[in-house]
């Protein structure tokens, strides 16, 4: 797993992510970020949380007679492991718009020097084995 804040290394522990007002607006101090992680680096529990929302995902749509996520639906609802395979879009969008959290809990526990807080995520790709997150953080402040 590699973490860049503009365009400098950054050691993952001393990152951490806003869970109250995730996405919100900075007004200064924002910085660009990436975060590439490649498929062997996924922690098993996000591939079992995963797994767990898309089980979720056939109940609710099958309640409600139509799909929230069509994309989803219309590869059968797999397993990450196999949406990583034949449908990675599909799998980055799961991340991006629904698991971010889960994920940033599993990878970002939050237990080193912190120096960085996840802002939010613009963009979400997979290439070559890796999926590549992208968005701003702002520094850590110790109150």
């Amino acid at each position: 797993m590699i973490f860049k804040s503009e365009n400098n290394i950054i050691d993952p522990a001393s990152v951490t992510y806003r869970s109250l007002g995730f996405g919100e607006p900075l007004s200064n101090n924002a910085k660009k970020y990436t975060l590439s992680i490649k498929i062997h680096e996924l922690p098993e529990q996000f591939h079992q949380l995963t797994n767990a929302f898309i089980t979720e995902c056939i109940q609710d749509d099958n309640k409600q007679g139509y799909a929230d996520i069509p994309t989803l639906r219309d590869c059968n609802y797999p397993p990450l492991s196999t949406l990583i395979r034949n449908r990675p879009d599909v799998a980055a969008t799961l991340i991006k718009d629904y698991l971010f959290f889960e994920l940033f809990y599993l990878l970002f526990p939050s237990k080193g020097k912190l120096e960085l807080v996840i802002n939010s995520i613009s963009g979400v790709y997979y290439l070559d084995d890796t999926f590549h997150l992208s968005g701003e953080t702002y520094p850590y402040r110790n109150l």
